[in-house]
């Protein structure tokens, strides 16, 4: 077998090829429009042929190792032979004619070439029977994406994308056969064939103790065409002359595409996508080859998004049928059960990651696939962010995830797309530390959460503030301020802060060198003290019955509010008017006793500006809100209810009276330094509840939104 491999044609030539085209020289009786020069060892054959109907002076100069040929005609001249060392050429036209009207073909050797080094066998032996066997590689990579990224595999030997043979015929008689290896369910593509003269290209099957003609394609032919890898023989290439034309050069381009080559891990493409991870959208097209065998098919599993416009490029070579589905975190949706080509544009749903090509054929075909789309992509991710947060058992692995870095990203809202939730990756052993910079005043709200790596709980969040998180996966979610029907665009850079290194310097104590200060600043502090209690000494040790009858009274006149308060809106005795009522005078008590009597609210909130207050009502789905206002206006204010696990939370009944849709109340003019009392009925079913209340205090927006949030769920069944 290794004699049999010394003979392959695996002859390389490293040879040069300039060719000038065009160069306008003067010449004896005419012009010289074409020059070209090769260097190198192997059949040759120039073709150029008059576009017009006919072509003054028009000649064909060639010299070759050292002799020159001149060939004239008025239509076409031509000129083959075997080069040695050099082959150069010049071709002139007549006064009137240039290089638009002259026509060009040829066969050269060149350093892609695989060129005959010697008379190759006349018949295709039947296994077993022959001495030498001549064969030629052509494997080709060009499967799926690789031979538009990288081109070359060191695995597949010397030839990577198919081979290029080049041969000649000598007379009638001579006739050159040559072997592909391959393999059953090998697709093998014959690019194109031509000859310098009249000659035939049989395609044989040679196996099982016999041997059989397959196909005879001509020369200049309609080309490429497809075949199959005969089962369990071998496939071989015959050319023969039909026609006595004296030496005849020939040129091959020929691909075999190995079947157990065609996943991206290797091995069989299956019908049904089972390779692992979709591959990339990007902007290569993907390429495969079904045989005639095959009838599971191939299919292609490439990465889509949610709410995006995606346009398929198709293009199919044989009897090709495909189906489209599209994946997501719920399921597979099917665009297209089978059909001969590809929709124009295929819209995906809001949870879409992958969209998967199934490919069948009744014979050897081909394919090429690419998707492209207009479609605005959110962050890093391909198409719109995810409305929720995912839940235990979804897999975050189909979103691309932002990596803590100066890079500013960006996104939409868009018409009733009021949430994007954005996977963010931490890679630091002992956690990151990270916030969030809004790089466009953007009317949308930051909040960072912390998420527990197997529930996806949120343990922790801020808005948009620096926080710690654990290496891991966590979430960014963004949330329009502005109304559901309009357009936002946000900008943000997630910055890094720094690893979170836990602190393990040992500590001693030293409090034994600061005993006397101890004790002279504890005696320092007691002092006021003391005098408080000497201002309050009646009070505290005699008692006043006065001061405890004003405090009996507001506190029973707070418990009343609360009893009235506490009755479910859908009681039919409940007395708007007495709500109201009761919401009126809570303004005007005060608001510590308030607190003191009521007990702790369910969320409280407070900064300078304002200090917000909700209290649950027993047995019912309302809360009681308080809200106590700064030293400064609060205009055109409005508090919106939502879950940040993505429920609906809508309003459906406001006490006192005031404009509500959807989940919001607008509070209109909150003045400086009052105290306002509203109940509000929740429908939906959250499991956890919380409000952002908004306005514009001093003519610049601000807004009020609680670090944690209400367990509704329990509050309700209370």
């Amino acid at each position: 077998m290794s004699q049999a491999r010394a003979a392959i044609l695996s002859l390389i030539l490293a040879s040069t090829f300039a060719f000038t085209f065009p160069t306008s020289i003067a010449e004896e009786g005419g012009i010289g429009v074409v020059e070209g020069h090769v260097e190198g060892h192997g059949p040759a054959w120039l073709e150029f042929e008059c576009l017009q109907i006919s072509c003054s002076e028009l000649e064909l100069v060639v010299q070759v190792d050292g002799e020159e040929y001149t060939i004239s005609d008025t239509h076409l001249v031509q000129w083959s032979g075997i080069v040695d060392n050099n082959l150069s050429w010049r071709v002139n036209l007549g006064e009137g004619f240039d290089i638009d009207d002259i026509g060009y073909d040829s066969i050269l050797p060149s350093e892609t070439n695989l060129v005959e080094p010697g008379d190759l066998p006349s018949t295709v032996p039947v296994p077993g029977n022959q001495a030498v066997e001549f064969e030629i590689d052509a494997t080709s990579i060009c499967q799926l994406d690789r031979c538009e990224l990288n081109g070359q595999s060191e695995d597949l030997g010397a030839v990577k994308e198919g081979a290029i043979i080049v041969g000649s015929l000598e007379n009638q008689d001579d006739k050159d056969s040559i072997r592909i290896p391959g393999g059953n369910g090998d697709v093998v593509v014959i690019e194109d064939f031509k000859s310098g003269g009249v000659a035939d290209l049989e395609i044989w099957e040679s196996g099982m103790g016999s041997k059989s003609l397959l196909e005879i394609y001509e020369g200049g032919g309609s080309f490429p065409i497809i075949l199959d890898y005969p089962m369990n023989s071998s496939l071989w290439l015959r050319i023969v002359h039909s026609i006595d034309s004296g030496l005849t050069p020939y040129k091959i381009e020929v691909s075999r595409f190995d079947n157990n080559l065609e996943a991206p891990g290797g091995g069989d493409l299956e019908g049904e996508w089972n390779h692992g991870e979709h591959l990339e959208f990007r902007s290569v097209s993907y390429t495969g080859h079904v045989s005639g065998f095959d009838t599971d098919g191939d299919s292609l599993l490439l990465q889509a998004g949610g709410k995006m416009e995606i346009n398929p490029d198709c293009t199919f070579r044989g009897d090709v049928s495909v189906g489209i589905h599209l994946k997501s975190s719920n399921g597979e949706a099917v665009i297209q059960e089978q059909g001969p080509s590809c929709p124009d544009n295929i819209v995906t749903l809001a949870d879409v990651h992958s969209i998967e090509f199934r490919i069948t054929s009744s014979g050897p075909s081909s394919w090429t696939i690419g998707i492209s789309s207009d479609s605005g992509n959110d962050g890093n991710m391909i198409g719109d962010a995810p409305d929720y947060l995912w839940s235990e058992g979804d897999t975050v692995d189909y979103y691309e995830p932002i990596f803590p870095s100066p890079k500013v990203l960006s996104g939409t809202l868009g018409l009733g797309d009021n949430v994007d939730v954005h996977p963010i990756k931490i890679e630091d052993q002992n956690g990151s530390r990270v916030y969030i910079r809004d790089e466009g005043a953007s009317p949308v709200n930051f909040q960072i959460q912390s998420l527990d790596q197997g529930s996806w709980i949120i343990l922790n969040s801020t808005n948009g503030s620096i926080i710690s998180m654990p290496m891991g996966t966590h979430a960014l979610r963004i949330e329009k301020l502005a109304s559901s029907d309009v357009e936002v665009e946000y900008r943000f850079t997630l910055i890094y802060a720094g690893e979170d290194i836990p602190d393990d310097a040992q500590l001693s104590d030293l409090s034994y060198l600061f005993k006397d200060l101890y004790l002279f600043l504890g005696a320092l502090m007691i002092v006021p003290l003391i005098i408080v209690i000497w201002w309050e000494r009646k009070r505290l040790f005699y008692g006043t019955k006065g001061a405890e009858i004003i405090e009996i009274h507001e506190r029973r006149r707070l418990r009343r509010l609360r009893e009235r308060l506490s009755k479910d809106v859908s009681e039919s005795e409940t007395n708007e008017q007495v709500v109201e009522s009761a919401l009126h005078q809570l303004g005007d008590s005060p608001w510590a006793g308030i607190i003191s009597e009521w007990g702790d609210p369910v969320i409280r909130h407070m900064t300078e500006q304002i200090e917000v207050c909700a209290w649950g009502v027993e047995g019912g789905s309302s809360l009681i809100l308080g809200i106590r206002v700064g030293p400064e206006d609060w205009k055109l204010a409005a508090i919106r209810f939502h879950s940040p696990e993505g429920a609906v939370a809508d309003i459906s009944e406001v006490s006192p009276n005031r404009l509500f849709g959807g989940d919001e109340v607008f509070l209109d003019t909150l003045e400086s330094d009052s105290k306002t009392f509203i109940r509000v009925k929740i429908d939906g079913n959250p499991s956890v509840l919380s409000f952002h209340l908004s306005g514009l205090v001093g003519g610049d927006p601000v807004a009020a939104t609680p670090r944690s949030a209400v367990d509704w769920k329990s509050l309700e069944e209370e």
